[in-house]
């Protein structure tokens, strides 16, 4: 039988904002990252729901680990997301939506299912098989296009918060109080994919080179989790920043894309000389960017300076709850 939710009954899952650790996840290392306030919303639908690579793996995962004639397996054929809110203007903000996607359709799927655990009655064994089932399933689908993935961003949708991941060990991070992170459109869509497989033709020829950087990506993320003071945090998202900087320029040399659009570097400027700093975030090549100052520097001359450079800042809190069940 299928646990019988109040009609409309809808899940949730945010997107993310990486903050360290970018490519170093992959290579062994912890990535910290961040959910933020927009959410993709799955429901269930009366008719077939269009095409996603996304939503099949997912379907394909619940039927092998649930059984393909489970509630949850029969009930994501006829879940559908809307995740427009991690969009902007039709063009992806590269906020995690694929991810945020497959969260909330597992998250609903579970939720309908009166075999898994209850998300309300025990939801943190209901969390625990959401984060497991929902990085089988992404990473099924990135796969296909040659990059898995860390599941940093499954994790971020989620457990919510600011978490550190490395492979399947999440944990909660608590940054400096007065730290404040903005989020920035650099005003270019960037594909993940083609990135990561850029830096991964990249360690192919050049391993020596390569690991550098992946050690430079790894220290910057552990001295951020390290932090207890906002001095400290921002240097440790500085380092990160030069490091990723640093990579793309190798990446470039060897014709693969550009890793930190121009742009990012003339924020990290202008931030410098406030006593914060800027980077790219998660994979690079445009989508997002942050800008890290003292809490004494978030002002509107700061917003003002960041647009007259050509930034648009985002209204996404960090820090959102993961998952939900709602309705």
């Amino acid at each position: 039988m299928t646990r019988v939710p109040p009609a409309g009954t809808v899940a949730s899952a945010p997107g993310k904002v990486m903050l360290a650790g970018e490519y170093a996840v992959l290579a062994g290392g912890q990535a910290v990252v961040a959910a933020v306030g927009r959410r993709a919303v799955a429901r269930l639908v009366d008719v077939d729901p269009p095409p996603s690579p996304f939503l099949t793996a997912v379907r394909d995962v619940l039927a092998s680990v649930r059984g393909p004639d489970s509630v949850a397996a029969r009930a994501a054929a006829r879940i559908v997301v809307d995740s427009r809110a991690l969009a902007a203007h039709g063009k992806k903000l590269g906020r995690g939506s694929s991810a945020a996607t497959t969260v909330a359709a597992v998250a609903l799927a579970l939720a309908l299912d009166p075999d898994a655990p209850d998300h309300a009655r025990d939801p943190d064994a209901w969390r625990a098989l959401v984060w497991r089932l929902g990085r089988a399933a992404h990473a099924a689908a990135q796969g296909r296009r040659g990059a898995p993935g860390s599941g940093a961003d499954v994790a971020a949708a989620t457990f919510g918060g600011v978490v550190s991941v490395r492979g399947e060990v999440v944990r909660a991070v608590h940054l400096p109080a007065g730290l404040v992170v903005r989020a920035i459109w650099t005003g270019h869509p960037a594909d993940t994919a083609t990135l990561v497989v850029a830096v991964q033709t990249l360690a192919s020829r050049d391993p020596a080179r390569h690991d550098a950087h992946m050690a430079a990506l790894a220290a910057a993320s552990d001295d951020l989790l390290a932090a207890t003071t906002v001095p400290t945090a921002i240097a440790a998202l500085d380092a990160g920043g030069v490091a990723l900087a640093a990579l793309g320029d190798d990446v470039a040399r060897a014709g693969g894309p550009i890793l930190e659009p121009p742009l990012v570097a003339e924020l990290r400027a202008l931030a410098r000389a406030r006593g914060g700093t800027a980077k790219t975030t998660g994979a690079g090549g445009g989508d997002v960017a942050i800008i890290a100052v003292p809490l004494a520097a978030d002002d509107p001359a700061l917003a003002a300076a960041l647009r007259m450079a050509g930034a648009t800042p985002l209204d996404l809190h960090l820090g959102e709850p993961g998952a939900r069940v709602e309705g």
